[in-house]
């Protein structure tokens, strides 16, 4: 149906057609032999291959242990295993960034150290101690317990009675005090106003926090009072040991059962093991959102998931990974809980070696890789990072942060605020790349198409205002809530009239990009639907159906990038780089990138209904399209006709929702109060737009950079989901080109390190 349903399944009965079937069947074979041919001749390569991975431990004992690990797994692999000795977990941090070491696992919080900058290190696989196999949960939970009796919550803890297994503990102090202050429920300004100790001390009536009396710069006033509720005698009390009572989880807990204190912040299995099923009736779990649960709800009431260990490694080496992860198959397999040569070696448990948990916890018991794009936020969580990231007060407010993609966005975005008091550039290779950026807060806001707005909300982030494109009025009524939209169309030369959209297969055909709308989504969407490609690996099945082609974001490899050309200036055909990335520096990435592939060599553009218009009748001056005339191209017609330009109201491939900008949720009214004051002063009728206009390329190396050059207003949208913004008829094509598996960044997006599916044990 034109303009209305997004997919149309055609008719094929013609002699055309079925000549068409038979060569994308032939293509499709050649293709599966291929890869057939590929899977085997890798397998023997990976056979064969030598994989060499030196291992840091931090004691000679270890170290003796993952010797012999070595030594047994060079009589079964060709897995050269070297064990470094450094002092300390620290030491392996800065050695496997120093390429002094290659991998370690590490614990929760070092995993936090480890990630950040200077190291960058990044977790690779996770540890599984199926203690929890009812479930299928690899995490603990830190949790704040109180009596039934009691009727506070987690925002009215002033003068209130704290127990603590120790200051620095992980469960019972960092998470908790690091909660507190990220919810706004503690104040304190950072290591600048003191110890956060004391603020914690002026927080609580009483505490028992062991170890605070030995914390060093705290005053003796804040000391007198974290340790006020101990019950050690003499030297003990309040001592890191088990000579004081209070001490560790067992004692935090102990603390509130004997009623010395009215809240413990402890591990959720404590509150399990300590209690019975008839006496945990007696106890309350205080959650993050100030309301009260019963002990059995730790998953949805707590104050942090604490992932399982994880072996981590330096980011982005690719060749690193894949030896850890064969290391861990081979090793698991042979001497796992199921191994073949287990009697030879144990991997995992307890009592494998004279010191506890070499390599790997004892009470691990298999080990499960992470998705591709995984990095230490992801893998520990946003309660988790926001907690300790205020605790060290490493959380500080500044302007917002704008990804661009490729030199020319970040060019337009550095002019938009040069005093960079409200707005700062950041950048990124790819759109996937900026997505991921703002979902782990390294950035704040982008603008984003439909295809993109899909898999940013399977990121979790949301829409927060929509270009508009089609006329005044609604940019002038400040209450309209009008979505934009726009028409994907299909463009050729009119001096190609026997083209049409039932003979594509084997043309050179030019895409805006890889899971864009316009250009891949709506075009490929309806291929899947007609039954002319597969919804499985639809990338490589595009490449099979069409000939060369330019797609940004392709394997640079595919045929779907042959005809792409990579940076301006340099002259198609050489090798050159940047070509085929999703971003400006590829000269046919977008909407005039796409335009500009099929004047200089394509068959056929998918692009927007705007974009021939934009493009020809001196509309660009850029030297490529001086001479472009809009009467020398046509659209493709779902009937199988061509139109002219100007009648895409009635041949088009879909109308589909308007671009957005999109952000975290939490960011949402602060995007939309920059950007609305913003176009105030830039945008379209904007009172300081000879300064600089937000919905114009003139003057940069490109088009639609930040926005779309179409734009006329950005409008809010009221909705805090992505499918309600798409409408369902779009989500049901984007679902449908997913059907076998989830992109990279999707994939990695919705992983939940508590409950792993088991494919991921698959190494």
């Amino acid at each position: 149906m034109v303009g209305g349903t997004i997919l149309h399944r055609e008719s094929r009965v013609s002699k055309s057609s079925s000549q068409r079937t038979h060569k994308v069947g032939m293509a499709k074979g050649k293709l599966l032999l291929f890869l057939l041919a590929f899977a085997v001749a890798q397998a023997v390569s990976d056979a064969e291959k030598t994989v060499t991975l030196r291992w840091c431990v931090t004691s000679q004992a270890e170290k003796a242990w993952c010797v012999q690990l070595g030594q047994a797994l060079i009589k079964h692999t060709r897995i050269q295993l070297n064990c470094v000795h450094l002092n300390g977990i620290i030491e392996c941090i800065k050695g496997i960034k120093d390429k002094k070491a290659d991998a370690v696992t590490l614990g929760s919080e070092d995993i936090f150290l480890a990630g950040r900058h200077p190291h960058k290190l990044t977790p690779i696989a996770g540890e599984y101690d199926g203690k929890d196999q009812q479930h299928q949960d690899s995490c603990s939970y830190a949790v704040s317990v109180t009596k039934a009796t009691t009727s506070f919550n987690l925002k009215s803890l002033r003068g209130k009675k704290s127990c603590h297994p120790g200051v620095g503990k992980t469960m019972g102090w960092d998470l908790p005090i690091g909660a507190l202050l990220h919810l706004g429920f503690l104040k304190w300004g950072g290591p600048t106003e003191g110890r956060v100790e004391k603020a914690v001390s002026r927080l609580f009536s009483g505490s028992c926090a062991p170890g605070a009396k030995s914390v060093t710069a705290l005053d003796q006033q804040s000391s007198k009072n974290l340790c006020s509720l101990c019950k050690g005698t003499a030297n003990h009390r309040c001592t890191t040991s088990a000579n004081e009572p209070y001490f560790n989880l067992a004692g935090a807990f102990k603390c509130l059962e004997d009623g010395a204190g009215q809240v413990a912040f402890v591990k959720h299995s404590t509150v399990l093991a300590r209690t019975t099923e008839l006496q945990r009736a007696n106890y309350r779990l205080l959650c993050r959102d100030g309301n009260r649960a019963r002990v059995s709800r730790y998953k949805t009431c707590n104050i942090a998931p604490v992932s399982p260990h994880a072996v981590v490694a330096r980011s982005g080496e690719k060749a690193t990974k894949d030896a850890i992860l064969t290391f861990l198959k081979q090793a698991q397999k042979l001497f796992g809980e199921d191994g073949e040569h287990k009697s030879e070696f144990r991997l995992f448990g307890e009592k494998r070696s004279q010191v506890n948990n070499p390599m790997f916890r004892d009470s691990t018991r298999a080990v499960f890789r992470l998705p591709p794009l995984s990095d230490y936020r992801s893998y520990l969580g946003s309660k988790f990072v926001l907690a300790l990231e205020h605790l060290s007060g490493m959380e500080k407010t500044g302007p917002l942060r704008w990804c661009c993609i490729g030199d020319a966005e970040r060019q337009k975005c550095d002019t938009w605020d040069p005093s960079k008091r409200k707005l700062l550039c950041v950048s990124a290779t790819s759109i996937e790349g900026c997505i991921w950026k703002i979902k782990i807060r390294e950035a704040d806001a982008m603008t984003l198409d439909g295809g993109y707005v899909y898999a940013a909300g399977k990121c979790g982030l949301v829409p927060v205002m929509s270009e508009y494109y089609n006329n005044d009025r609604t940019c002038k009524n400040q209450k309209a809530n009008t979505p934009g939209s726009y028409r994907a169309v299909a463009v050729v030369k009119k001096s190609n009239p026997r083209l049409n959209l039932k003979n594509l297969a084997g043309k050179k055909t030019c895409h805006t990009g890889v899971n864009r709308t316009a250009g891949w989504t709506i075009p490929v969407g309806r291929l899947v639907s007609s039954g002319d490609i597969g919804a499985c690996d639809v990338v490589g099945e595009a490449a099979a159906f069409f000939g060369s082609s330019c797609a940004p974001g392709a394997p640079k490899s595919s045929s779907l990038c042959q005809l792409c050309a990579g940076e301006a200036g340099q002259s198609v055909g050489t090798r050159r780089e940047h070509k085929c990335e999703a971003n400006a520096n590829e000269r046919y990435f977008g909407y005039t990138g796409a335009f500009r592939c099929l004047v200089e060599g394509g068959d056929v553009a998918f692009v927007n209904d705007k974009t021939v218009l934009e493009n020809t009748d001196g509309a660009n001056r850029a030297s490529w399209a001086q001479n472009l005339r809009s009467s020398d191209f046509k659209l493709l017609c779902p009937d199988g006709s061509q139109a002219p330009v100007a009648q895409h109201d009635s041949c088009n491939l879909a109308t589909v929702p308007g671009h957005a900008v999109v952000s975290r949720a939490a960011m949402k009214r602060a995007v939309r109060t920059f950007l609305e004051a913003s176009q105030k002063d830039f945008g379209s009728s904007g009172k300081k737009i000879a300064i600089f206009s937000m919905f114009s390329s003139n003057g940069y190396k490109g088009r639609d950079l930040l926005f779309k050059d179409s734009t006329q207003c950005l409008i809010p949208v009221q909705s805090n989901n992505y499918w309600q913004f798409l409408g369902g008829k779009y989500v049901e094509v984007l679902e449908s080109l997913n059907t076998c598996g989830p992109s990279e960044l999707v994939e990695t997006c919705e992983f939940d390190v508590c409950k792993v599916p088991k494919k991921y044990f698959k190494l």
